[in-house]
């Protein structure tokens, strides 16, 4: 070949290479294939109503293959996403195989397929009293009702569970998922690699998850009329309790006054009779208590409380027939001896009559040790003085705040702490965890597309490079509007107020849906537990050194980054 001959050549084969540019210069991906299409995606990417995934206008971002390494009786997660470019497939069916390999056979029973639901949702997430009030549809429930059409206008998500059992062999297992529509098939490939560790069964977890409960809101919304306390009541709330034990929650959420949170809200009726003297029903406590140790959740019980968001007391006055409530005076014009709210002689009179009888009523069925007297970011000068109150009344009485309050020396008197999310304590209580609140914009459980489901993994991460027990949060299950759909109940950002979904307003054919935030929020704490286990010094250093979280200001933008990695090192140690 000649020296011009090789110099067009290369100069041919040069222009070739270059990316396909549209009139307006700039770069055009190649196509995906018409028709029906799918791929795996990454549990980390949240899908807004209508979003297409990358691989309709990129083929080169389907993927075929999954892969993950997990412990026996693990439990893991992957999303597939189906998509059409042109016409609607009204017929989809979907198969998982077994998984199998040398070691034997994963059964197919012991993978689980979810089809992700929309739920109203905000478009940014607000702080406190600031929130946007744009609204958006997002890809959040998990339902179990199968999707089997799919238009150009919006991808199915599903989302693939797998439990690996106790007794599967060390080894490498394969299998594949199969979507059809029409006369196309699509075959996905999934690995598992099963390392020679074995996870704790979830009641033997270390980890304190303690996400507060309503029991009350769930019956509020829905009818016919239930009874707090009867079987039907707790017919309608099993399945959303045993899926809170599930997730290896230790704290029972009881509530032994009227307004401790809302203003009909108690498990304990109190009665003065004409004479003056007090009298205390703990049916319904006791019986929610038996229930819930009955579901499985058995470390704690929480009562909310001797302060509660308003310190007065509900009550039934025998001598009027009818409900009252005891108001404690405050520093006002009708206070003119200056007597706090909190820790006035009347306050510590009808509190002492109280703590008496519970007391004893705790003794009697064996729940006294597990008892803690529960408060929800009070001042610290209303809690020092309770905390005083309670221990000169019996110092064996079990306290604990959420809040960022205490100072050390009144730390030491708690027994179980939560620090907001950028504060620091002591951790010199026997339960020391931390939480989020409204205050925090990233990391937290909004639902939001700023925020990343990898926040929900990273709070465990987060508790374990920085010496915590757990993690605490308002609320698994406060309900407060009528739409099922909507993940909105108060002025904070959706999902501030609940981890999962009722399926109707129905008292009598309920249902559960679980959240892809609350799936990985428990998969992070599986990973707490993993940590724990092995204690490798490259795995404590990387969530020592990467879960930080110096100042309640900050934001978490990278955490998928820094989850996705962080799994990756736990993998590499699993398999040493």
């Amino acid at each position: 070949m000649t020296t011009a001959a090789a110099l067009m050549a290369l100069a041919m084969a040069l222009t070739s290479c270059e990316p396909n540019l549209s009139d307006d210069k700039t770069y055009r991906p190649p196509k995906g294939e018409p028709g029906l299409g799918a791929s795996f995606e990454s549990k980390y990417v949240r899908y807004e109503k209508g979003q297409k995934h990358a691989g309709q206008t990129n083929f080169y971002k389907v993927e075929k293959e999954w892969a993950d390494t997990v412990w026996r009786n693990d439990r893991t997660h992957t999303q597939v996403v189906v998509w059409t470019n042109d016409d609607t497939f009204s017929d989809l069916t979907y198969e998982v195989s077994d998984l199998t390999g040398s070691g034997g056979t994963i059964g197919k029973d012991n993978i689980k397929m979810r089809f992700g639901s929309y739920i109203l949702g905000h478009a940014e997430p607000g702080s406190c009293t600031v929130m946007d009030a744009t609204r958006v549809e997002i890809a959040d429930a998990l339902s179990d009702t199968p999707v089997n059409e799919v238009t150009a206008e919006d991808p199915v998500k599903i989302w693939l569970t797998i439990d690996t059992p106790e007794d599967t062999a060390p080894g490498v297992y394969n299998g594949t998922f199969t979507v059809r529509g029409g006369e196309t098939e699509h075959v996905l490939n999934l690995s598992l690699t099963v390392a020679d560790h074995t996870l704790p069964d979830v009641k033997d977890w270390k980890f304190h998850l303690d996400l507060w409960q309503f029991p009350y809101a769930l019956m509020s919304q829905c009818s016919p009329a239930v009874d707090m306390g009867s079987d039907e009541y707790y017919a309608l709330v099993e399945p959303f309790y045993r899926k809170l034990a599930d997730a290896g929650q230790k704290a029972i959420t009881t509530y032994i006054k009227g307004k401790a949170f809302y203003v009909d809200d108690s498990m304990v009726k109190w009665t003065r009779s004409a004479s003056g003297e007090w009298s205390f029903d703990y049916t319904i406590f006791d019986r929610h208590v038996e229930k819930m140790m009955e579901w499985g959740i058995t470390g704690q019980i929480s009562c909310f409380s001797l302060i509660g968001w308003d310190p007065s007391i509900p009550y039934y006055d025998e001598a009027g027939g009818s409900n009252a409530v005891l108001t404690f005076k405050g520093v006002n014009a009708d206070n003119p001896n200056n007597d706090p709210v909190i820790g006035s002689t009347e306050y510590r009179l009808v509190w002492t009559e109280f703590l008496n009888s519970f007391e004893n009523h705790l003794k009697e069925k064996g729940w006294f040790d597990k008892t803690v007297f529960y408060m929800d970011e009070n001042n610290h000068e209303d809690m020092i003085t309770v905390i005083d109150f309670i221990k000169e009344h019996n110092a064996d009485w079990k306290i604990g705040l959420a809040g960022s309050s205490l100072t050390a020396e009144d730390e030491a008197k708690m027994y179980d702490y939560s620090i907001i999310l950028g504060r620091q304590s002591t951790k010199s209580t026997p339960v020391t965890t931390f939480y989020t609140s409204c205050s925090h914009i990233r990391p937290n459980c909004y639902l939001t597309p700023v925020n990343n489901t990898a926040e929900l993994p990273w709070l465990a991460w987060h508790a374990a490079g920085n010496g915590y027990d757990g993690f605490l949060r308002w609320a698994y299950d406060n309900w407060r509007t009528t739409d099922p759909s909507d993940a909105a109940d108060t002025g904070s950002a959706a999902g501030d107020c609940h981890m999962l979904y009722r399926l109707n307003n129905s008292s009598t054919g309920n249902g559960v849906l679980t959240s892809i935030r609350f799936e990985l929020l428990r998969e992070g704490i599986q990973d707490y537990e993993k940590i724990r286990i092995l204690n490798d010094a490259e795995v404590n250093a990387y969530a020592e050194g990467n879960f930080a979280y110096s100042d309640i200001s900050q934001q978490v933008t990278d955490a998928a980054e820094k989850v996705s990695r962080a799994e990756a090192i736990l993998a590499q140690a699993s398999m040493k």
